[in-house]
């Protein structure tokens, strides 16, 4: 295990890893501010779209929005409809939902356009690059604009595109993606309007920012981030966040990446139109006064037995149940096709692939290739076939997740083998196109790709001890980290801990050193034995892991999530950790 101290530790933990990171003005990243907000009018076509849009809503004309298949999609919809719906409560919006985790406008979005009365569509967070398909809808006699932040290869014809990629302005906020585009186009619109209707939708906001992992360590966004989770005013999103924190005045960025954020994209995968319909209503509080008559099981403290009981639930609650019932079934569809994979994965390369079984599970791929990558410490791709119905070939569409051990960025790679039409996203989690005939060269090229001499770089090495501090002031500080300012990482070596602590379940490690709770949720096979297979009652132990904090049951345990751990061979321990011994 290599390890490097990326910078001089000055006794202030925190201090220490913005430094690592970067971050210059430190005063601005601990209290942002609105002083560089990017002015919504000089964003490229943007009064185009807010004088096109109101002239619609003035004469009452029908207005559709598209809803794009993620976190990011439903959070920059519901703020582009609840906004129209505040500056004209009367306004007649139609919402369009995929029926897969598709982008853009597919056939079916199209058949439902055609179908429809619509005068205006509007687009969120996507759609850029549908030249054709944008055509069609003009043709029909319908306006289009489209409020996005994708790459753009070639603008469209027809329609208005606003698109924060496309200014070359240097004032462009180019970290912003389709919630926050969504939320300065209706900042466009009260410009026009003079007035402020902009105030609730910052919930929204964060949500897509953070759902689609955007550097939140920028000024303007980690303000947009920050306003939004300490105004949490969605009835919706504050019954999701009162269900999974004790205090949601605790709340930081990240907590969002695991609480409501995996539920909506659960939904999107794996849920039926029926609950991808009432997610959509829950968050824009669209028919409220329905209720659920709905059956639950409570325990019965008397006899400890699970009593049926009859409840009555608002939209909020009916939704937040549907949603934690797909979250497990889309659980269950992952352990599925990940024991289908497993059968016929070709792991003997550097880099592992699967072909999956067919299409229909291709939503949870990604989730799947994350299981395997843990597994096998190495990169994975995993694929499924689509017949091209004007060709005699196909194509291997699916998803990469990398393993930075082996390769810095698997989507590079990829690219740089000039086999593959696409690998569009981010370094190590992204979305792959092969074409058939280039599939076999592209598997051999798999089998080349050694593991790259991995270096751990940390913001805390530790010899001889486990200090607790500087972890607790990390946890304390929890909401600084996002983006550019990933979770920091520490590394303790030298270190004796009891065997007998060293305990496995699955493919779980837990022991316990100085009151911290060290976890390895995804263990590689055989390493527990080697770390107990001796006859000593202590071993001495290197490990490099993220801090953070196990809330169990209202009990705050302090705990290292581990990222590698193994024997320390020499079995020699440093002196007592101080500032002057720490290893730089």
């Amino acid at each position: 295990m290599k390890i490097e101290q990326i910078g001089n530790y000055d006794g202030d933990i925190i201090s220490t890893i913005l430094r690592n990171r970067g971050i210059e003005d430190v005063d601005l990243f601990l209290n942002p501010n609105d002083k560089d907000d990017l002015d919504a009018m000089k964003l490229a076509n943007m009064k185009e779209g807010a004088e096109i849009t109101l002239s619609h809503i003035v004469v009452e004309n029908h207005i559709g929005i598209l809803v794009d298949s993620d976190a990011d999609g439903f959070s920059s919809s519901s703020i582009i409809y609840q906004y129209l719906k505040k500056i004209k409560p009367d306004a007649k919006i139609t919402y369009f939902l995929h029926d897969s985790k598709v982008h853009g406008l597919t056939e079916e979005i199209l058949e439902k356009i055609a179908d429809s009365n619509i005068d205006l569509l509007i687009i969120p967070d996507a759609a850029s690059n549908d030249d054709e398909e944008i055509a069609r809808i003009y043709y029909m006699g319908i306006d289009v604009v489209i409020i996005d932040h994708h790459e753009v290869e070639k603008e469209p014809r027809f329609g208005i595109l606003i698109n924060n990629q496309l200014s070359h302005n240097e004032e462009t906020n180019k970290n912003l993606v389709g919630a926050g585009m969504a939320f300065k186009f209706c900042q466009a619109i009260d410009s026009f309007l003079k007035a402020n209707n902009t105030e609730d939708l910052y919930d929204l906001v964060a949500i897509g920012q953070i759902g689609d992992a955007s550097d939140i360590s920028e000024n303007e966004v980690r303000n947009l981030v920050f306003k939004g989770i300490k105004n949490i005013n969605n009835p919706f999103i504050k019954l999701v966040l009162e269900g999974s924190f004790d205090d949601i005045n605790t709340v930081a960025p990240k907590d969002l990446s695991f609480s409501i954020i995996p539920l909506i994209n659960a939904v999107v995968r794996v849920g039926t139109m029926e609950e991808k319909e009432l997610l959509f209503r829950a968050l824009n509080g669209i028919g409220t006064d329905e209720v659920w008559i709905v059956q639950k099981k409570k325990k019965n403290k008397k006899t400890g037995k699970f009593d049926n009981i009859t409840v009555k639930q608002n939209i909020y609650e009916h939704a937040y149940d549907i949603c934690k019932k797909v979250k497990n079934r889309q659980g269950s569809l992952v352990k599925k096709v990940n024991a289908e994979i497993e059968k016929t994965l070709d792991s003997t390369g550097g880099i592992a692939i699967g072909i999956v079984p067919n299409s229909d599970v291709g939503s949870v791929t990604g989730l799947v290739a994350n299981k395997l990558v843990r597994k096998l410490q190495k990169p994975v791709i995993l694929v499924h076939y689509i017949k091209n119905n004007e060709d005699k070939n196909g194509k291997y569409i699916g998803s990469g997740r990398g393993y930075e051990k082996v390769l810095p960025s698997l989507k590079d790679w990829c690219q740089e083998t000039g086999l593959v039409e696409f690998a569009q996203g981010h370094a190590n989690a992204f979305g792959i196109s092969i074409f058939e005939e280039n599939f076999e060269d592209f598997k051999k090229k798999l089998h080349e790709v050694k593991p790259s001499e991995h270096i751990y770089r940390v913001d805390l090495h530790i010899k001889g001890k486990v200090e607790k501090q500087p972890i607790i002031e990390v946890n304390k500080n929890k909401h600084l980290f996002g983006g550019k300012v990933h979770d920091p990482l520490f590394a303790f070596t030298g270190i004796k801990v009891r065997k007998d602590f060293i305990k496995q379940r699955g493919s779980m490690i837990t022991f316990f050193e100085n009151g911290i709770e060290f976890v390895m949720f995804s263990a590689p096979p055989g390493l527990f034995e080697s770390l107990v297979n001796n006859f000593d009652q202590y071993i001495t132990m290197d490990f490099v892991g993220i801090p953070g904090e196990n809330n169990w049951g209202g009990r705050k345990t302090t705990r290292i999530i581990l990222e590698d751990c193994q024997r320390n061979e020499s079995g020699e321990v440093e002196e007592e950790v101080t500032v002057d011994n720490i290893v730089f």
